[in-house]
């Protein structure tokens, strides 16, 4: 299952609809491969499980798509409804 552990974003970079690409890993820790969100939403709508991991503290969450009311797909957590938490509380690269 693949972790997504860093995160890169446009300005303000403050919602999850403003992430662009994520650094991932098959293992909680290795190497990470890069990857616009574009291709994850593809790959998590196609049954692949995503979970967020932060080096930092270990916290763990399931990763879903959502769609924007503009209608532009993202990703984000499902584990407790507070947006900045997860994802977004990862390292920027």
């Amino acid at each position: 299952m693949p972790y997504i552990r860093r995160i890169s974003v446009t300005a303000p970079g403050t919602r999850n609809e403003h992430i662009v690409a994520v650094q991932h890993s098959v293992q909680p820790t290795g190497p990470l491969h890069s990857e616009p969100v574009s291709s994850i939403v593809g790959r998590i709508d196609g049954g692949t499980v995503f979970r967020s991991h932060n080096d930092r503290t270990g916290a763990e969450a399931a990763v879903v798509t959502r769609r924007s009311t503009a209608g532009r797909r993202y990703i984000a957590t499902a584990s407790n409804g507070v947006e900045s938490d997860n994802l977004l509380s990862l390292p920027r690269y």
